[in-house]
């Protein structure tokens, strides 16, 4: 069983690394170096204003540690094929399991080493008399504790267990958040003691002393929807075969496409705009990124910061729409209707620009809420829609011509 889980981590590894080129790429490095850098100088400004100690950091810090446990789910690399195939194996897949667990913590562990630096000055500030030397403490506690989260999600994969998952759950919630409270608030030694403590308890709990048969079905569907939230966050910088889109019948926004004339110029316009409205592809990647840039633009009250994320957002929008153009290319009644090629550009570009455009507006009043005047409101308003042009009309047109050579 060891080999066969180490020949999946291979496999899963490198089809990993086939996206991941394309994940990491120049618009990644530069969204991630203006992010992190913006979020990097307002958070050692905000530092600077901070009274120590500070007693509100120190409920701020319990909840940001403690969120940060929950990033990371347990990676079985377990196939649909298993159910059955494995299923004489049961009694050896304990063995996959323990490697399963090991690999899982891999992702997580380090993401805990990068957000406890990130948060140690806001430690050091709010109590007073925690240095950065204890950092090292802080990373073991929340290493034992994510290690818990990982055996409580392990216990999902077996029969009659729901009790006793929620058992658990609830007594890690409340274990992580008085240890981690023990940390701040009182000894980190004292918590690092602790941690070593409700590891070896829940490891004896829920695995020494649990013999219950695997729920095949559950322990599959868990990979599954594991394996499609990875992909979900890769389709957002390239296609991925793995990742299906569904169609929803939508009723409710039937009335968007009644106000499509249904005329032959119209052809490649009904078609995209109906790809968007009813599949779940371009759509939810356009509602996700739409949030994720409107919650940032409401945390910031910095004119020029909010200009580059509201700017960013759009062109990665956009940028991210424009395989629609080849969403029909190879549909045959497309290619035999006596329809021009240049109508799939124009009708590219109306969908962008309605899409752009609200996206804009909607950037442009969250901004005119968070920042200081209304002056400044309508000055990013005005420039999400400059950059929407500037899309529009000279970026898409270069972007369609690549595509097609």
């Amino acid at each position: 069983m060891t080999d066969l889980f180490q020949q999946r981590v291979r496999h899963h590894q490198r089809r990993m690394q086939r996206y991941l080129k394309y994940v990491f790429n120049d618009h990644f490095a530069f969204t991630m170096t203006f992010l992190l850098g913006g979020l990097g100088f307002y958070y050692s400004g905000l530092l600077k204003t901070l009274p120590s100690p500070y007693p509100l950091g120190k409920i701020i810090v319990v909840l940001f540690l403690f969120l940060t446990l929950y990033f990371g789910q347990f990676a079985s690399l377990i196939q649909r094929a298993d159910g059955i195939f494995l299923l004489p194996k049961e009694t050896q897949m304990r063995k996959y399991l323990n490697q399963a667990l090991i690999y899982s913590c891999y992702l997580p562990f380090g993401v805990l080493i990068l957000t406890t630096a990130m948060a140690m000055p806001l430690v050091v500030i709010a109590t007073g008399n925690i240095s950065f030397s204890s950092t090292i403490f802080f990373i073991f506690i929340l290493w034992n504790l994510k290690g818990s989260h990982l055996l409580i999600q392990r216990l999902a994969f077996f029969q009659n267990v729901k009790g006793l998952r929620q058992q658990s759950k609830i007594l890690w919630t409340v274990v992580s958040l008085a240890i981690l409270s023990v940390s701040i608030f009182g000894s980190y030694v004292w918590a690092s003691l602790l941690a070593i403590f409700q590891i070896v308890f829940f490891y004896q709990w829920l695995w020494v002393k649990m013999h219950a048969p695997l729920d095949w079905e559950a322990f599959i569907h868990a990979e599954q929807t594991r394996l499609r939230r990875v992909y979900q966050f890769i389709h957002l910088f390239t296609d991925v075969p793995e990742m299906q889109g569904t169609i929803k019948r939508r009723k409710s926004l039937d009335w968007v496409l009644r106000n499509i004339t249904v005329t032959q110029e119209n052809t490649y316009l009904y078609l995209f705009s109906r790809h968007f409205v009813r599949g779940t592809e371009y759509s939810g990647l356009y509602l996700r990124l739409t949030v994720i840039g409107s919650l940032l633009l409401f945390f910031v009250n910095d004119v020029w910061f909010a200009l580059g994320i509201g700017s960013l957002f759009l062109y990665l929008i956009g940028f991210q729409l424009l395989p629609l153009a080849q969403q029909f290319r190879y549909v045959t009644t497309v290619q035999l209707y006596p329809i021009q090629e240049k109508q799939k550009e124009k009708a590219l570009r109306q969908l962008l620009t309605v899409l752009l455009s609200l996206c804009a507006l909607i950037f442009g009043i969250i901004g005119g809420i968070s920042l200081a005047s209304v002056r400044q409101g309508f000055i990013v308003t005005g420039t999400y829609f400059g950059v929407v042009g500037l899309f529009i009309f000279i970026y898409l047109p270069y972007r369609i011509k690549k595509l097609t050579e």
